[in-house]
């Protein structure tokens, strides 16, 4: 080497080098890549986030008695699994079994489930086929094989003896034995139908007698170790109660409709669950309700034919209250608002006539703004004094009420009740305030069932929250919530949206991503198109937008020419793809606002920021998504001075 004539040293520095920057260059293409299929996985695993909150709600809302559970054994689950030590993806799946454990539930009858006495050897067969049901529910809709075998397993036991697989020990997966005992834990220290709730002290007593045999001794001694904490995770899980007013005659609340008091079993029923009389099939003394005996039972909601749903019919039921919640959260507009609720409850309930009544300011008294079937137009405006019929006793006290005959409701209303048969009232309370009514009035031939009554108290609850926000929006004396030009939300509303979106992100690990959006050269075609037309482009520009994007999206109005979608459950590559589908759309949008006259056009702007890893607060994450946007506006101008080519869109700017 040292023999080398001083041009064979700059050649070799020379290939040094190029070797050297060429190594660089590929490594920074494969972290590029391997960044981009890392943010694929997570927006994969991520995909069906945004359905868990009506899911779990469907889940709650199936036994008022026991509301709260699910979260409650997640909470209880997560601890034990941190406490613990368990690996993060053992705990991620956990997080999702525990929250959907129960949802095969819903082909049992509510009858067994709620039946205040033991259960006799061929009803424990029928719950015992939950398990596999949630697994049959919820495996079409892409969940991990790992959570799937926690809620198919949670039900095995120690000893072999358990359902459905008749795992043993080890065999058992970790998730689901922890989740058994947290399971056990809530169901023993809440009040149930059949008795009361015991101590945290008493049930871990319980529970440790049964270590070994059918819970995990590793999980039992670290509840047993940390009662406390474990406790305290569950106890922060906000708990709903409603104790139901005394009934008039011929009017029952929904927690008594069709759960007659069960049969006293054989001394010789086997005890399946392992718990004696303590736990799922344990017998408290019964209690009448308060004015039960002044209030006649009416059979309104006889169970189904053959006491059961397939787990078909349980699937369409649950997405479609996921269609129903996330479509609600889309608009800020009461008359859409009712539309959307009537219309879906037409789907699931087979009312004759519903009308949605809601409660005038002031007077509180209750005016049909909506309605819906036979004699709508007779009940459209009508007025209901607090107090008054069905509908009126329901915002009065509060709670669902009934009546085995219409006259009641149909008094003053000059609508013949010969066709009605039984009437529902299910009230819309937010909070302190009682909103409106959703009245359903069935044919003579149809009957109210328990499964009405569950899915139209979610709805019920549902809809409450978006009347109260389209109120909000349309109060003249508040901050307004709605632009006057393109109808859209305001950065108003966006800021109160993403204060709920960014804590159901954390609670639930789903991503969450912001699409900044801004027209190009709109100063110049609103010069061209004068006020009134630019702003008709704008309002146009956003139904464009709207059309594109997810019921659960937002899409807000920023400024003059500035637009933004809050996307809950996308990470950056989701987002990225969906600001390629707008940029196209707006590409391809003209507005003609005369025969003769040119055609109106713009182009889109894109910026895409992600929390939280590009800020926590909305105003960082607008100043890095404006930025991108800034970017993607420079590219575009540059690449467009070359061709005239609609331009895909393209992320720059992404920061780690």
């Amino acid at each position: 080497m040292n023999n080398l004539p001083p041009p064979a040293y700059l050649v070799i520095a020379v290939i040094v080098v190029a070797v050297a920057w060429a190594a660089a260059r590929v490594l920074r293409t494969l972290r590029g890549r391997l960044e981009g299929a890392t943010r694929e996985i997570l927006d994969l695993r991520d995909l069906h986030q945004a359905t868990l909150e009506a899911v779990t709600l469907a889940i709650d809302s199936r036994d008022p008695a026991a509301r709260g559970h699910v979260r409650r054994v997640q909470r209880y689950s997560l601890a034990l699994a941190r406490l613990m030590e368990r690996p993060m993806d053992e705990r991620q799946a956990l997080r999702l079994a525990a929250l959907l454990h129960d949802i095969g539930k819903v082909v049992v009858p509510d009858h067994l489930l709620c039946k205040p006495g033991r259960l006799s050897e061929s009803e424990f067969e029928r719950i015992k086929e939950h398990p596999e049901a949630g697994v049959t529910i919820l495996a079409p809709a892409g969940l991990a094989e790992p959570v799937l075998r926690i809620i198919r397993h949670h039900h095995e036991r120690w000893d072999g003896t358990g359902y459905p697989g008749g795992l043993r020990g080890e065999g058992i997966p970790m998730g689901a034995r922890i989740l058994a005992v947290a399971d056990s834990l809530e169901a023993l220290t809440s009040d149930r139908a059949y008795r009361a709730r015991m101590e945290p002290a008493e049930a871990l007593a319980l529970i440790e007698a049964w270590s070994g045999v059918q819970f995990d001794p590793a999980v039992v001694s670290a509840l047993k170790a940390n009662l406390a904490v474990v406790v305290e995770a569950g106890a922060r899980v906000e708990r709903e109660t409603a104790v139901p007013d005394p009934m008039e005659p011929e009017q029952v609340t929904a927690d008594r409709i069709a759960r007659p008091a069960a049969l006293a079993p054989p001394d010789h029923a086997p005890d399946h669950g392992g718990f004696g009389d303590a736990l799922h099939q344990g017998i408290a003394p019964a209690r009448s309700p308060k004015g039960a005996a002044m209030s006649p039972r009416i059979p309104l909601a006889a169970g189904p034919a053959g006491g059961a749903r397939d787990a078909y019919a349980a699937q369409r039921e649950v997405y479609a209250l996921y269609e129903i919640a996330r479509t609600l959260g889309s608009t800020l507009r009461i008359g859409e608002v009712l539309d959307l609720v009537v219309s879906r409850i037409a789907q699931l309930v087979p009312f004759r006539t519903c009308i949605v009544h809601l409660a005038e300011p002031g007077s509180g008294d209750l005016v049909a703004r909506f309605a819906s079937g036979a004699n709508a137009a007779a009940f459209r405006g009508r007025r209901v004094r607090a107090g008054e019929a069905i509908s009126g006793w329901a915002a009065g006290h509060r709670s669902t009420r009934f009546s085995g005959s219409a006259d009641l409701e149909l008094a003053g209303s000059g609508v013949d009740p010969v066709g009605y048969g039984t009437v529902a009232a299910f009230p819309l309370c937010h909070g302190d305030e009682t909103l409106g009514v959703v009245t359903l009035l069935y044919p003579v031939a149809a009957t109210c069932l328990d499964d009405h009554v569950r899915v139209m108290e979610i709805i019920a609850r549902l809809a409450a929250g978006a009347v109260h926000d389209g109120r909000l929006a349309a109060a003249p004396e508040s901050p307004a919530l709605t632009d006057p030009v393109t109808h859209l939300p305001t950065e108003r509303y966006l800021r109160q949206v993403f204060e709920q979106e960014t804590l159901r992100s954390q609670q639930s690990g789903s991503p969450l991503a912001l699409v900044a959006m801004d027209l190009d050269d709109f100063g110049i075609l609103n010069t061209r198109l004068g006020a009134a037309g630019g702003d008709r482009f704008l309002m146009e520009i956003g139904r464009v937008l709207r059309s594109h994007l997810r019921g659960h999206d937002v899409l807000v109005r920023l400024g003059e020419d500035e637009y933004a979608a809050l996307l809950p459950g996308s990470g950056f590559a989701a987002a990225a793809l969906l600001a390629e589908r707008l940029q196209q759309a707006v590409d391809g949008f003209a507005l003609h606002l005369t025969e003769d006259g040119p055609a109106a056009r713009a182009g889109l702007s894109v910026g895409i920021a992600v929390y939280p890893l590009d800020g926590e607060g909305l105003d960082d994450l607008l100043e890095r998504a404006r930025l991108n946007g800034l970017r993607n506006k420079q590219a575009r101008k540059a690449a467009r001075s070359a061709t005239p080519n609609v331009l895909p869109f393209r992320p720059s700017g992404r920061s780690a």
